[in-house]
């Protein structure tokens, strides 16, 4: 893979798009102080994925856009592209040609692309893992990356070792390991959390499944009442409706009769109506007769006076014609007479116009052989100008070269006399510098000294407060760990005080005897009495269940006491063990056997000698099985007497019986609640006083480390690091200016002497030239002589030939004018032929219609009538038809009159109808309420009982029951059910659900700790693979250090690289350990500059050899380097570029001269910088 291309567009100072190609090789970027070359470095990094605006060399981000010049304005957009040749596959993608874009817009808008497809940052990083690329990876050294690398500042050191040998992508993978490992912890408390409050919640949800099961058996009863008070309501509506629907009936028959003379009058009113349409429509047909006679009289009046106006039209047009015709048979006289004029005159113009073709047929040969001759000797004069031009070239020529000697040798000599002032100059100001850089030495040692015993103390002093801070962080986490702890039994505590002050768990009988106060409070319940060991506590107990809820009391008549107080309350029953009953009868219990994985109940038991006699009676001959259970369960029934139980609580067995199967959640937690719950205070005070002392102790420690970082001096360190660090720069400056002094001066002796040579090389040119000038200028006159002579008579001969032809375009002129005059007169003349045609055809066709016009005048006047007689007649009989359709009009409107008042008498009857429907819809809105009532009690006992009225139809009233007696049972019922309270009706399944996730959550904690350990053991694997690969790559890179360091240096010279903490290498830092021949440094940091950047580069190149990277960027690394280093630096560059490209900044000329291609960047136009390309591979 190699870097193939980039373009930068609006970035820093490059305004205008440039594009840099890279090949195979070394490349320079070379160029003048501010003129832009680091910022093709930067937008390299930029594109690569760089975000901090420190390395960009820039305050903000916004910054690194072009900010325009004077003549430019601002661009709003920052763009590079970088691409890669990835024939190799050595990027994990399948694109052969790999282009990155970067795009920053001045809104703050800002995009990654790649290949012209958008994404994320992320993804260009991943694209680039372990590739060697990057913008932080070692493919990309500046100069104050050396110092870094020396001072291992932030580490930097030991991130490259990581980036060559290939565990970053480890590193990360732990990172987000130990993010995942901390996840799974979180959760693990949660739900730790989680279990212990489901623990406390259970048996409440029992209690509350019990108080529902009550409920819902009197809401039974309740319902089983209800259903039969609404079978005496169903009956009352059912003889309700059936009243109603007899009044329906009876009001449907008088509604019946007044429909019936509706209809007939209805009936009637229609044959009225189609009578009445018989009129109207013969009252519109002598309407229309009327309207059209009218229509005839008017049509008659109108056609009269058409065929007057037609009469008046055809005398007009008559007069017109004739007017026409006796014009176009003058004009046709005139015509006659044009036509013979043009013939005569067209015959006289012939006869001119052959006169004139024979006279410019002799003058068109004359001028066709004069233009002959002239072309050929054009050709002459061409010959000659040619000769004497290529001789007045080549005299230019070798004046040119002449007097380019004579500047060149001005300019030497110029020179010449410059160096040696200059050299002079040079040599007083080295002097200065030698005594300037012996004080800087003297000075800079001395401080040195100062500093590295500074530096000593401040270490001790630092190990003290790590120390210190890991003591307390140990105490912090002992802190932590004792209140989880504390709280973890306080809550318990509480829950367990709550418990036994409650009596969560026991009959109500035994609540009401703690609570009364009629009784002997200080009676113990016998699960109160009796401590157990955790291990062996769900065994005891589960045997002991019959009898945990005894009370015991010393007397006969403290129970008969109790046993009175619960009859008389109704209270329930309860039970007694009577100590004073047990004093004769209990005998010592003696072990019968021994056996290996059995002990005695007995013997795991704490009880106050008070009460031991009742253990005894209860737990004679009961063995607690330790180990062992699966197998002896399927043994045989013990001997007689004895009663084995599993430790786990899973069975027990008798010589006749058996019994077991599962546990519960809860069991083992009644027994021994008194005793336990002293435990847990007394846990928890000896808890808060280890908190306590805890607590004091971090603060005493806190305020030891106080003192101790008010003792420390790093701010006093860091400036006289400071002013080491100046005090060293200004000594490597200064011996960089010496040692470029004393190059110059060798270099200035060097160039007098190469322009010595020079003049004289020019002085032997220039007298070789100037008898050559002359000579040439002599040849030259001579040619100019004959060229002119041969122009003048070409000339004299140009103006010959240009008379004869003047004179031919002048009669050719006259001949086209005569031959245009010819053409005009034989077009006038067929214009007249054509016109004369028209006007006849015009004349014969006027003439036929004139003709017509008359014949259409006399047959008119045949037809035209004066008389108005007709037109009278017609008027009277429009009279006679306007009377009769009057008559019409006065029957139809009677008849109408007679419409009306039947109409009149519907409506009466319709009213009387709507009054008998108006009482027909109170019926219906009765029967509708009645229904209404029925469908209330249809949803009530739907929604409240889920029963179907339609079920309850049919049934008959119950007898022997009364309506009043069974409401007031189902209001007592309803009371009764109110008086419960707020019943929860999902306790049982909320009980059994919350089993269920309590075993599920279990099940996912045991998931979380397998997860952690998984985790763990990953964490491991990551540490062991990237130590492995580490330790391989540092032995390597130590190795190619040591070789690569020799050549850079001598043979003879001593280095090498160790780690600090060879037991830890991951996190061990990384000492570099150099000694030049002749030298004893005590730390690198001793070293010259140039030595420092020797020493960084043979360090690189000892990486590069364990991993080369595909290119790598030198940002004007060989500044502090003298010819000589220099000379090494660009050896080693030239011998690695046969594996990576190489791209070299720099101002030195040996560096420049010893690479392939170089790229100029110049500021032609100020603020905007330009890139030139030169090929040396070409120009070589």
């Amino acid at each position: 893979m190699q870097l193939t291309q980039l373009e930068i567009k609006g970035f820093k100072s490059f305004g205008d798009k440039i594009t840099i190609h890279f090949n195979e090789g070394v490349t320079a970027i070379v160029g003048p102080n501010g003129c832009g070359k680091s910022n093709v470095v930067d937008a390299i990094r930029w594109v690569l994925g760089e975000q901090s605006t420190r390395m960009l060399r820039s305050e903000k981000m916004e910054n690194i856009i072009f900010n325009g010049t004077k003549t430019r304005k601002p661009s709003n957009l920052a763009e590079v592209s970088l691409s890669f040749d990835n024939t190799k596959n050595i990027l994990p993608t399948e694109y052969s040609q790999v282009t990155i874009t970067r795009k920053l817009y001045r809104t703050g808008e800002s995009e990654y692309r790649l290949n012209d497809v958008q994404c994320r940052l992320k993804d260009i990083t991943d694209l680039f893992l372990d590739t060697g690329i990057g913008s932080d990876s070692y493919s990309i050294i500046e100069l104050k990356m050396i110092d870094e690398i020396i001072a291992n500042k932030e580490n930097s050191r030991r991130a490259l070792f990581e980036e060559a040998s290939g565990i970053s992508k480890y590193k990360l993978r732990k990172k987000q390991t130990f993010s995942k490992l901390k996840d799974t912890e979180a959760d693990l408390s949660r739900v730790e959390d989680i279990l212990f409050e489901i623990d406390k919640n259970l048996k409440t949800l029992e209690n509350q499944a019990k108080k529902a099961e009550r409920y819902y058996k009197i809401k039974e009863q309740y319902k089983e009442l209800s259903v039969q008070l609404a079978s005496f309501r169903i009956a009352g509506y059912r003889n309700a409706l059936e009243t109603l629907d007899k009044q329906e009936q009876e009001q449907s028959t008088g509604k019946s009769g007044i429909s019936s003379a509706i209809d007939t009058l209805e009936a009637s009113l229609q044959q009225q109506k189609l009578a009445h349409l018989t009129q109207e429509k013969n009252l519109s047909t002598q309407q229309k007769a009327a309207n059209e006679f009218i229509a005839k009289i008017r049509a008659y009046e109108s056609d009269k006076k058409v065929k007057n106006e037609q009469l008046r039209f055809l005398e007009d047009k008559e007069a017109r014609l004739k007017e026409e015709l006796e014009k176009d048979r003058q004009q046709l006289n005139h015509v006659d007479y044009n036509q013979k004029r043009l013939q005569e005159e067209l015959s006289q113009e012939k006869s001119i116009i052959n006169s004139l073709q024979s006279d410019l047929e002799k003058q068109k040969n004359n001028v066709d052989a004069l233009r002959e001759q002239q072309q050929s000797f054009r050709a002459h004069v061409d010959a000659l100008a040619k000769e004497n031009s290529q001789t007045q070239q080549a005299l230019n020529e070798l004046e040119k070269n002449l007097a380019i000697l004579h500047i060149q040798r001005d300019a030497l000599q110029q020179e010449s006399t410059r160096n040696t002032s200059d050299a002079q100059s040079k040599e007083v100001e080295l002097n200065e510098f030698n005594k300037v850089l012996a004080d800087l030495e003297q000075r800079l040692h001395t401080q040195q000294q100062e500093l590295s015993l500074a530096q000593k103390l401040e270490t001790d002093l630092q190990e003290k407060l790590k120390v210190g801070e890991e003591k307390i962080q140990e105490q912090k986490q002992e802190s932590q760990d004792l209140n989880r702890k504390l709280d973890a039994k306080q809550n318990e505590y509480n829950l367990t005080k709550s418990m036994v002050d409650n009596l969560e768990g026991f009959p109500e009988s035994i609540r009401f005897l703690k609570k009364n106060t009629n009784w002997a409070k200080q009676a113990p319940l016998f699960s109160d009495i009796l401590f157990c060991k955790e291990a062996y506590r769900i065994a005891i107990e589960n045997y002991l269940e019959p009898v945990m809820n005894h009370y015991v009391v010393q007397t006969q008549q403290e129970a008969i006491q109790a046993i009175t107080l619960l009859s008389d309350s109704a209270q329930g029953r309860a039970n007694f063990f009577i100590l004073d009953a047990l004093k004769s009868s209990v005998k010592k219990t003696e072990k019968q056997f021994t056996k290996a994985n059995l002990v005695a109940a007995l013997d795991i038991i704490e009880v106050d000698a008070k009460y031991r006699p009742l253990c005894e009676l209860l737990l004679k001959n009961v063995y607690v099985i330790e180990s062992g259970e699966e197998e002896e369960l399927a043994k045989t029934l013990p001997q007689e007497g004895q009663i084995l139980l599993s430790s786990s609580g899973k069975y027990s067995k008798s010589t006749y019986t058996m019994a077991g199967g599962s546990v519960g959640l809860f069991e083992g937690k009644r027994i021994g609640r008194a005793k336990n719950l002293e435990n847990l205070a007394k846990e928890i005070s000896s808890l808060e006083q280890n908190l306590t002392t805890l607590q004091n102790a971090i603060e005493k420690e806190s305020q030891s480390l106080e003192t101790l970082r008010s003792a420390s001096q790093k701010d006093q360190n860091s400036q006289k690091e400071q002013a080491v660090q100046s005090l060293n720069n200004e000594y490597i400056s200064i011996k960089t200016k010496q040692e470029q002094y004393v190059a110059f001066m060798e270099n200035s002796k060097n160039r007098k002497q190469d322009i010595e040579s020079k003049i004289a090389g020019i002085l032997a040119e220039i007298e070789r030239s100037e008898p050559k000038v002359i000579e040439l200028k002599t040849e030259q006159e001579i040619k100019q002589q004959a060229f002119l002579q041969a122009q003048l008579e070409y000339q004299n001969l140009s103006d010959r030939l240009t008379a004869d032809a003047t004179a031919y375009n002048q009669e050719n002129i006259k001949f086209h004018q005569q031959q245009n005059k010819v053409s005009g007169l034989e077009k006038d003349l067929d214009y007249r032929n054509s016109q004369h045609a028209n006007l006849s055809e015009r004349i014969q066709s006027n003439h036929t219609i004139f003709e017509q016009t008359q014949a259409s005048i006399k047959e008119t006047l045949k037809h035209v009538d004066h008389s108005d007689d007709d037109l009278l007649a017609m008027y009277s009989q429009k009279e006679a038809l306007e009377k009769g359709v009057e008559e019409l009009e006065q029957a139809y409107y009677a008849a109408r009159g007679a419409i009306t008042e039947t109409e009149n008498t519907i409506a009466e009857q319709r009213r009387k109808k709507e009054q008998a429907d108006f009482l027909a819809n109170e019926l219906k809105d009765q029967k509708t309420n009645l229904k209404l009532e029925l469908n209330g009690l249809k949803e009530r006992l739907s929604v409240e009982f889920s029963i179907d009225i339609n079920d309850l139809l049919e049934n008959d009233v119950p007898k022997g029951e009364n309506e009043e007696a069974l409401k007031e049972k189902t209001e007592k019922l309803k009371r009764q059910l109110e008086d419960f309270g707020g019943i929860n009706p999902m306790a049982m399944e909320a009980y059994q659900e919350m089993q269920e996730r309590f075993v599920f959550i279990q099940t996912q904690k045991k998931d979380l700790i397998d997860a952690k350990d998984s985790l763990l053991a990953t964490i491991k694997e990551i540490d062991d693979t990237a130590k492995a690969k580490f330790m391989e790559a540092f032995t390597q890179v130590r190795e190619h250090f040591i070789e690569v360091f020799r050549s850079l240096f001598n043979e003879e010279d001593s280095c090498d690289l160790v780690l600090s903490d060879p037991e830890n290498p991951l996190d061990s830092d990384i000492d570099i350990l150099a000694r030049p021949k002749g030298k004893r440094p005590l730390s690198i940091n001793q070293l010259s500059g140039g030595e420092k950047t020797l020493t960084a580069t043979a360090l690189l190149f000892s990486l590069y050899l364990l991993k080369p990277a595909p290119f790598c960027i030198f940002d004007e690394v060989d500044a502090p380097l003298d010819d000589t280093n220099i000379d090494k630096f660009n050896t080693i560059i030239r011998k690695f570029s046969n594996q990576s490209q190489f791209i070299v900044v720099s101002h030195n000329k040996r560096t420049i001269a010893s690479t392939d291609i170089i790229y100029g960047v110049t500021m032609v136009e100020q603020g905007v910088s330009k890139v030139v390309a030169v090929d040396l591979r070409e120009v070589a």
